[in-house]
């Protein structure tokens, strides 16, 4: 076998070392910097979408602190607003109530006044009545010494 020959080995490590060389040479001219130029690249850009992100992270949250802040002033003034509301309310209903109880008392008056004046016309009838039934009880009894004005008499003698 050829390699294991001892008097080839010097040709064979000269143009070894000759190739490496040359394909070293190649790589560090050529396509090392083009790597590594490639590598910073997507660093920079890399780097760019970094900055990019934080930037918009920070508008972000600006945005969130902003529409937090609004949102608690909307709540507080929505709060104030119902209170407000509750109280003008609470006042009508009490304004309302007032004016219903001042009216139920007129009619209640109005009423009990009308009722004490029926009340004393239905009495009067009554008397009126009882004094006419006895009459006529004492007609039909042949009583004709007691007149209508001795029943009116006793009836209003009654009556006190």
């Amino acid at each position: 076998m050829p390699q294991f020959d001892v008097s080839t080995y010097m040709p064979q490590m000269f143009w070894v070392l000759v190739v490496f060389f040359c394909y070293w040479l190649l790589m560090d001219k050529f396509l090392i910097p083009r790597i590594a130029e490639m590598v910073e690249a997507r660093k920079r850009k890399y780097n760019d979408f970094i900055l990019k992100a934080e930037e918009i992270n920070k508008k972000a949250q600006e945005s969130l602190m902003q529409y937090e802040n609004a949102l608690s002033a909307a709540r507080a003034a929505a709060a104030e607003q119902i209170a407000q509301n509750e109280a003008e309310l609470k006042e009508l209903i009490e304004q309302k109530e007032a004016e219903l109880k001042q009216e139920l008392s007129l009619k209640m008056a109005e009423h009990k006044a009308k009722l004490a004046s029926e009340k004393e016309d239905i009495l009067e009838k009554i008397d009126e009545l009882s004094v006419k039934v006895v009459f006529t009880a004492v007609q039909q009894l042949n009583l004709s010494a007691i007149t209508h004005s001795d029943i009116d008499k006793l009836v209003k003698k009654g009556e006190n």
